[in-house]
């Protein structure tokens, strides 16, 4: 067992796009652990020292290596510092999301009848509603938070999984080894999460990988337009917001957070997009076959 994992896990390597993403993510995950432990600036000090340029000196041993935004506060310390928050949350998000997701997609696919349709039903209305404007009203509704936000994105994101993982189940739940272990007596907790499940999750978790950077933009956005995180916490979207005044003086403040958002979203999108191809059979054939690596 551990070793056709480990077999899965070289396999998924190889993927040219999943290396790039995992690299990608690991560096910005390094530096912003070096950040958070061996940075002389606190996230939230204010100073003087207001848009410094970058690399410009400070009153420590450290320049001030991305420059100060318009509170004199170091715009490096804070956008990797955001980095963990963000991810943290978008990680929070999905966790939520497709814990619920995926309980209403077995439950749909595999009760059938009433509720599927009621479950679908209710998942079609939310999924109707354009997600962003729906995380809006739902955010406005709750009150700006960072907190909030996770729980409005979340309701957004559910019907995402929900319809995904219905859809699996189903083609799924009419194979001869499901009949023969209804036949043989077995209770559907445990077909499901002995036969169903497995067939569900490497589909899940591709899909998950996908909607961390999904979360990401949401999140940076909530708070960008005051639903999300509040001052002084380091978010993306709230640096971005707050730094859109002095973009003409100071452009380093909303550009370099933006550039570290944008890197990690595209990282999710690199590991995303491999997995995905490693599980499209158009891709490859079966475990152990050269997996196609472009």
């Amino acid at each position: 067992m551990v070793s056709s994992r480990l077999k899965v896990l070289e396999e998924v390597l190889r993927i040219k796009r999943v290396r790039y993403g995992i690299f990608i993510l690991l560096s910005l995950a390094i530096l912003s652990i070096f950040v958070i432990l061996f940075s002389p600036f606190e996230y939230d000090r204010i100073s003087p020292r207001v848009h410094l340029p970058p690399l410009a000196g400070s009153d420590t041993s450290w320049p001030h290596i991305l420059g100060t935004d318009n509170l004199g506060r170091d715009v490096f310390t804070r956008t990797f510092y955001a980095f963990a928050l963000d991810l943290g949350c978008a990680l929070a998000v999905v966790i939520l999301s497709g814990s619920i997701g995926l309980a209403i997609g077995i439950a749909s696919s595999y009760l059938g009848g009433v509720i599927d349709a009621v479950l679908m039903r209710i998942m079609d209305i939310v999924i109707s509603i354009p997600g962003f404007m729906l995380a809006i009203a739902i955010a406005a509704v709750l009150g700006s938070s960072i907190f909030n936000a996770i729980i409005a994105i979340a309701i957004v994101t559910i019907p995402v999984y929900a319809r995904l993982v219905r859809s699996v189940v189903l083609s799924v739940k009419e194979s001869l080894f499901v009949l023969a272990a209804k036949e043989a007596g077995l209770s559907d907790l445990y077909i499901v999460v002995k036969h169903v499940l497995p067939h569900v999750i490497p589909t899940f978790i591709t899909q998950a990988s996908m909607e961390l950077s999904n979360a990401i933009i949401y999140i940076a956005a909530l708070s960008f337009v005051g639903l999300g995180a509040q001052e002084p916490v380091p978010e993306w979207g709230l640096m971005i917001s707050s730094a859109r005044r002095y973009v003409r003086e100071a452009w380093w403040t909303a550009v370099f957070p933006g550039l570290v958002m944008f890197l990690t979203v595209l990282s999710f999108n690199l590991i995303g997009d491999g997995l995905r191809d490693y599980l499209d059979p158009k891709k490859r054939t079966v475990i152990g076959v050269q997996v196609e690596t472009s």
